[in-house]
């Protein structure tokens, strides 16, 4: 698996749900985004642990034929 940070370019709201594309940089041999539709659990604890920004920003990603977020990633960082 390949590690990587990956940050929030849109985000959009919809009867509330959640829609976000995210940009990974720096992964020139890999597909350079991807989008998900997080539960609203989800969607809180990415707000709660990215960095650069009021919603959510940069987020820890991992790809494994395709990207996802590290929820193990963020899972040690809010235990620590």
């Amino acid at each position: 698996m390949t590690q990587s940070e990956a940050v929030c370019d849109e985000h959009r709201a919809v009867n509330g749900r959640h829609y976000l594309s995210f940009t990974v940089e720096g992964t020139s041999d890999l597909p350079d985004g991807f989008e998900m539709q997080p539960s609203p659990l989800e969607y809180e604890r990415l707000k709660d642990h990215s960095t650069g920004a009021d919603g959510v920003g940069q987020v820890p990603v991992v790809y494994d034929d395709g990207w996802a977020v590290d929820w193990d990633a963020i899972e040690t960082a809010a235990d620590s």
